[in-house]
């Protein structure tokens, strides 16, 4: 809107009373997808539009994906850009309109963009320096969420004509009607005067708009002239115009001015029908006259036919208006804004950090929250802050969101500023517990090292395990029962995903250490075949080895009290005592103290002796015993005293009689003894020592 405004009212078109409809219009929704597409030339008052619109932005209830400029000023769009560096959004696309029109009623003049640009932007630089207002369109409508964006029009419309003229290209398949009907959900133009009228915004630029509302194929809800024109605004008379460009420009200007695209831009974001705004008129037709019309430049509203057309008018007053609007223009020199961090990047799990913010409009108050709670901060400068994070705040990897506020100001927002947290390599410098009981699980394990992230997983054997975030520091894992279910040694890791993985440390599972209680049978006789030893005890593991004499034996598992082990007749072929032990292999296990096993000698019996009798004073000779019991061990007596004996079988021996023991006729007492284990002395035998008469004198 400008500073010249014509509101021939033609009377023949006057629609008459407007009708207050308060539910027909969908109320938006924030934070609202805004384009805003203006002149920011002949009047300041584009300037305070831009101020009120970033102090939506500042409230949450607004985000600005692009900056059109439809002036033909050389200044209009470095100028934009310089405001919404200062605002701290210097990466919105700005779009320039590089026609030559339109030019008329000081359309391309302006006392200020010249200046804003050289002493809030990039001196010396035009609009030749950005990117078509058509392509930047259709880029930020490309790149947007269907039926999400809203555009503002407060100057002129030869770019929006161009956006409805262009075809599909590198940007988008669709064409520029095609692009508005699926991502715009609202068209709000600021220009005209409703329900009929003629305003500089459509009377300059009259082909232009009239094409914009003959061919726009959504929904538009018209802010006309009459909604602002008696509300004025400007910026705080206490602002420094060496350092806000929304107090310069209005200086430069001369002069406070209209709020007719602040208004526009109020009800895009807020909304507000039945308490600021009234409908006037709903799902209408407008129709702006070309400048081969009858009215060039007029706008007329009717009833007929429905094409979603509808304009709105206050339901408040224009001094209520004001005093919504300008404490948000006026906001400019109370809204923080951050242009950097130092540092902008740190390690997840990095210790506790005093990042440095660099911006401008800091206060003592001013509190920086990290992704939107409130931190330790210190006042350096109105152009620096310092705060103090956590390890806490540094152990989720990704973009942090960093910001300002100001309470006592207004509770005005900065722009956020990401610290960008990235995935390291972690050390794993410890674990606790480092070894573990086989069949003890599931147990809980505690890494310790550096680089740890709210995302780090401990792994076993590079499988990831449950895992808790404790600290950059320390994480806890869960290890299952199946990671203990064997004995041996697993490789404990870290994994940072995105970052790497830790050198490994090992974890060991140990088999118990067994105890033997018990063993049955606990003896048998010397030369029995070969059986089954069950053994009792604890921490019997599935590899534990039933040994005799400390060689291990076949065995089997039966449970953690029980073995069973084959003992092989080899084991028993002679009398003696065999230590039965029970080893578990490692890690940790180890073997058992010892129980004795009996390999008995049996007690031997004697049922005859050959020869006997035998004569008195003969030469020495053999004498066999037959009986049970024998073996290599057993030994034959003479009255007691043994006898070199021959084991010729188990049933008979063999024993070497000298001389001297049948001198003398008489009776000799003839045993055999087995020794130990078991053993013992047989029953006696007589062995009849006869003279040369074959008599015997008792």
């Amino acid at each position: 809107m400008k500073s010249v405004r014509l509101t021939t009212m033609l009377a023949c078109l006057v629609l008459g009373s407007a009708i207050h409809l308060f539910s027909q219009l969908q109320e938006p929704t924030p934070p609202v997808n805004i384009i805003i597409d203006s002149d920011l030339a002949l009047d300041a008052d584009d300037v305070g539009d831009h101020a009120v619109l970033w102090a939506l932005v500042s409230r949450g209830e607004a985000r600005v994906i692009a900056i059109i400029n439809s002036s033909a000023n050389d200044y209009a769009a470095p100028a934009g850009h310089a405001i919404a560096t200062y605002y701290g959004y210097p990466g919105v696309p700005v779009g320039a309109h590089k026609g030559a029109t339109p030019n008329v009623e000081g359309s391309a003049l302006s006392p200020y963009a010249q200046q804003i640009t050289n002493e809030f932007g990039t001196p010396g630089e035009t609009r030749n320096d950005y990117p078509d207002a058509v392509t930047v369109y259709r880029q930020a409508l490309a790149n947007a969420a269907d039926n999400s964006v809203y555009i503002v029009a407060n100057g002129y419309y030869q770019p929006l004509q161009g956006l409805l003229q262009s075809g599909p290209d590198a940007i988008s398949p669709l064409t520029g009607v095609q692009l508005v009907a699926r991502k715009v959900k609202r068209f709000v133009p600021s220009g005209g005067w409703f329900p009929s009228g003629n305003e500089h915004n459509f009377r300059v630029d009259a082909d232009a708009a009239s094409y914009v509302f003959a061919h726009w194929p959504g929904e538009i809800v018209s802010v006309g002239a009459q909604v602002g024109q008696d509300t004025v605004t400007g910026p705080s008379p206490t602002a420094d115009g060496s350092k806000d460009p929304i107090k310069r420009a209005y200086d430069l200007y001369g002069s406070s001015s209209r709020a007719w695209g602040q208004a526009a831009i109020l009800y895009a974001v807020r909304g507000g029908i039945g308490s600021t705004f009234y409908v006037g008129g709903f799902n209408g037709q407008t129709i702006v006259d070309g400048s081969t019309g009858q009215f060039p430049g007029s706008n007329f509203w009717s009833q007929t036919p429905s094409v979603g057309h509808s304009w709105v008018d206050k339901q408040i007053s224009a001094d209520q208006l004001g005093l919504i609007l300008n404490p948000l223009l006026q906001a400019s020199s109370l809204i923080p804004s951050v242009g950097s961090i130092s540092p902008a990047s740190l390690g997840a799990g990095s210790s506790a950090q005093t990042i440095t913010l660099t911006g401008n409009k800091f206060f003592n108050d001013s509190q920086v929250l990290f992704n939107g709670s409130s931190r330790q901060t210190t006042f350096v400068t109105g152009t620096q802050l310092a705060v103090q994070l956590s390890s806490g705040d540094l152990a989720q990897v990704g973009n942090q969101a960093l910001t300002v506020v100001n309470s006592t100001e207004g509770g005005w927002q900065s722009n956020a500023v990401n610290l960008n947290v990235f995935a390291t390599t972690p050390t794993l410098s410890g674990i606790s517990p480092v070894s573990a009981t086989v069949g003890s699980g599931p147990i809980t394990l505690t890494a310790t090292g550096s680089g740890f992230a709210q995302s780090s997983v401990v792994q076993v054997n590079s499988d990831d395990r449950t895992t808790t975030f404790v600290s950059g520091t320390q994480l806890t894992a869960t290890l299952t029962a199946n990671d203990l279910a064997t004995a041996g040694l697993r490789s404990i890791t870290v994994n940072n995903p995105g970052g790497g993985t830790s050198t490994a440390l090992t974890f060991t599972v140990n088999n118990p250490l067994p105890a033997l209680s018990a063993m049955s049978p606990t003896n048998v006789i010397a030369g029995s075949s070969g059986f089954t030893l069950t053994l009792n005890g604890s921490n019997f593991v599935a590899s534990s080895a039933v040994r005799v004499n400390g060689v291990d034996r076949p065995t089997t598992f039966v449970s953690g009290t029980r073995l069973t082990a084959a003992i092989p007749a080899s084991d028993l072929a002679t009398a003696k005592l065999l230590s039965i032990t029970v080893a578990s292999p490692g890690p940790g296990g180890g073997v058992t103290s010892a129980l004795t096993f009996a390999v008995n000698n049996p007690v031997p019996t004697i049922s005859s002796i050959s020869p006997n009798p035998v004569l008195a004073l003969g030469s020495s000779f053999t004498l066999t015993v037959n009986g049970t019991g024998y073996n290599s061990s057993s030994v034959v007596q003479v009255n007691g005293s043994p006898r070199p004996t021959t084991l010729v079988s188990p049933t008979q021996l063999q024993a070497q009689i000298p001389q001297a023991d049948i001198i003398a006729v008489g009776q000799r007492t003839i045993t055999v003894f087995n020794p130990t284990p078991g053993g013992g002395t047989s029953n006696a035998a007589t062995l009849t020592v006869i003279g040369l008469l074959g008599t015997l004198h008792l």
